[in-house]
């Protein structure tokens, strides 16, 4: 039985890469289930009560808790996606790859501004409103600090 235990906990590590709420509802109900059916079967003198209470008992509690873990997990991820696109310039991202002010010109980054369109009816069109991103100062170059060739 114990064996039995320590292979459902490395699977249960193993395949914790989930992408979607039904996969992650799955994965945690039945790995919950599985770990509280070992669990209620050791600890109860009857084994087949003390599996049935622990699979229920289990499989509910990790249910919770992925619902919960995924919805904060693909919150952070959508914070972290919004910050990296609408900051590059701090990732080292505005210039191109392994451009130097000493290697020659390089350009300056596009002022990009947003509009809000407000919701608004059309003949029988209904458009919702929406941001517009609008391009208001084109790149430019950016003359080297080099004088002459060298």
């Amino acid at each position: 039985m114990h064996k039995v235990s320590i292979l459902i906990m490395a699977i249960a590590i193993l395949t914790t890469g989930c992408s979607t709420m039904r996969e992650s509802l799955t994965l945690g109900v039945s790995t919950g289930a599985a770990t509280g059916a070992v669990a209620g079967a050791s600890l109860s003198k009857n084994r087949g009560q003390g599996a049935l209470k622990g699979a229920l008992v289990g499989g509910a509690i990790s249910g919770i808790a992925s619902y919960f873990i995924h919805k904060g997990l693909k919150k952070r991820d959508e914070k972290t996606r919004r910050e990296t696109l609408f900051n590059l310039d701090k990732f080292g991202v505005d210039y191109p790859k392994n451009y130097s002010q000493e290697n020659g010109p390089g350009l300056s980054k596009p002022v990009v501004e947003s509009q809000w369109v407000d919701t608004q009816v059309q003949g029988k069109k209904l458009i919702e409103g929406h941001r517009v991103w609008i391009i208001s100062e084109d790149p430019q170059w950016i003359p080297s600090n080099k004088k002459g060739k060298e």
